[in-house]
């Protein structure tokens, strides 16, 4: 485990040249739908509530992701999750496992997607968007981060996508395992560009303690990374890489005290949230 730990640094240290960098749109096959946290454990029931799974429905089907709620109402998530939505006639719901199904608990009432966001843009640092429920949905609140976390921060990630990572025979991104909350940690690589960005390993490994050195992959987008228990990041995508000690993940955060989002929050989110 030790061996690992060290090269998993090293390849921290060179950052994210020569990855094969994915957006993750919610309207795709449930498996390359969004990010996921791998070598994940499922998380406790008592453990971020404010942290929820979105459904979506669309023309294109179905697709799910992850918002966490940052005040009664208003979930932050992916900018990508909400594509295809129209707030006319908005398809998109709070769900949560009641009696062993998942079951629909909020029908969203808006939604607010950063403006300089494009789904062609996939991977970006202004992947991000405000969703809005009636008034006091929310079964807990996160606070957002004040400012943005440093180099070597610990974090902690949250997902409903897959424990795995993988490419089959055609080099195609594959996943499986989706569908439970998990919860994991690792350390901030860098904070650059509007993202923050760390690498962790691709699957559940038995070298690993389960929930150590997590990444996100194609899974469930816009699931939020926290710092000292506070929001700091929303994802926006990643890419696998190989490496002296094999497959890695890498993963990217939108950083949500960057000068690029912090206007769009102002402007989008209740007064009432606090920081």
């Amino acid at each position: 485990m030790g061996y690992i730990k060290r090269e998993l640094a090293k390849a921290c240290a060179l950052g994210l040249l020569g990855f094969n960098l994915w957006a993750c749109g919610s309207q795709q096959a449930p498996e390359t739908s969004s990010v996921k946290v791998t070598n994940g454990r499922k998380a406790l029931a008592q453990e971020f509530p404010s942290v929820v799974m979105l459904v979506m429905l669309t023309s294109q089907g179905q697709g799910i992701c992850t918002g966490t709620f940052v005040n009664d109402s208003q979930v932050l998530t992916a900018g990508h999750c909400v594509e295809g939505l129209d707030n006319n006639n908005l398809m998109l719901f709070y769900a949560a496992e009641i009696n062993g199904q998942l079951t629909p608990v909020a029908r969203a009432q808006k939604f607010q997607r950063h403006p300089a966001y494009d789904i062609k843009l996939g991977v970006s640092p202004v992947d991000v968007s405000v969703i809005t429920f009636p008034a006091g949905t929310a079964p807990a609140q996160s606070q957002i981060a004040s400012t943005s976390p440093s180099k070597e921060d610990v974090l902690t990630i949250i997902g409903y996508g897959n424990n795995q990572n993988f490419k089959d025979t055609t080099g195609k991104q594959g996943g499986s395992g989706a569908g439970v909350k998990r919860i994991g940690t690792n350390k901030v690589a860098a904070v650059a560009g509007g993202f923050i960005q760390f690498l962790g390993v691709p699957a559940a490994m038995n070298q690993l303690p389960e929930g150590d050195l997590v990444s996100s992959g194609s899974g469930d987008s816009g699931g939020p990374l926290f710092v000292g228990g506070k929001l700091a990041g929303v994802t926006s995508g990643g890419g696998l890489a190989e490496t002296t000690i094999g497959l890695l993940s890498s993963s990217l955060y939108v950083d949500l005290n960057s000068s690029l989002v912090q206007p769009f929050l102002a402007q989008a989110l209740k007064p009432s949230t606090t920081r």
